[in-house]
């Protein structure tokens, strides 16, 4: 799908907030056939109309939805806040296993790969645990063959410690 123009403060406008915020975006073919279906069963529409307008025909205001759907949904999953920040977060923090911190920014259209990784990815206890127990299973356990039985992709390196000449130091995957 490609973005065209952008609505700030309820006015439609022919930029973004970032150089980059007029782009293409990827959507999942079920996702892009579903907004198609959507879109046709509204009657009679042009490409140009909105896929969820409001009842006037025009594009929904921001603080409306936030209003009518976040704040209840917020409600109803007993959650102080619920705002799109905090949706564009929980949606990089969940993505941190899903693709690299460039793939993240690409999707949610940001201009910088530090803003994405400082400002939106959370660190998440179970993720860091099991790194820890991994890199502990490869340093323990018999290097490349305990890293396969983890399921990780390994690469191989050595290091250095007391106990070994330089040339026979232990192969470890990391």
């Amino acid at each position: 799908m490609n973005i065209t123009e952008t609505v700030y403060r309820g006015k439609l406008r022919p930029y973004g907030k970032t150089p980059g915020g007029l782009t293409k975006v990827f959507l999942p073919d079920g996702l892009a056939a579903e907004l198609r279906a959507r879109k046709t069963e509204c009657g009679d529409v042009s490409p140009d109309d909105f896929i969820f307008p409001d009842a006037e025909g025009v594009f929904l205001l921001v603080t409306n939805y936030r209003h009518r759907v976040l704040k209840r949904l917020a409600e109803r999953l007993g959650i102080e806040k619920l705002n799109f920040q905090i949706l564009r977060r929980t949606k990089a923090t969940q993505a941190q296993n899903m693709g690299s911190v460039k793939d993240i920014q690409a999707h949610l259209r940001q201009t910088r790969p530090d803003t994405t990784a400082n400002e939106y990815m959370q660190a998440l206890p179970e993720s860091v645990q099991q790194r820890v127990g991994s890199v502990y299973l490869m340093l323990t356990k018999g290097g490349r063959k305990a890293a396969r039985r983890d399921g990780r992709k390994t690469v191989v390196f050595r290091f250095a410690t007391k106990c070994h000449k330089f040339s026979k130091l232990p192969a470890v995957s990391y």
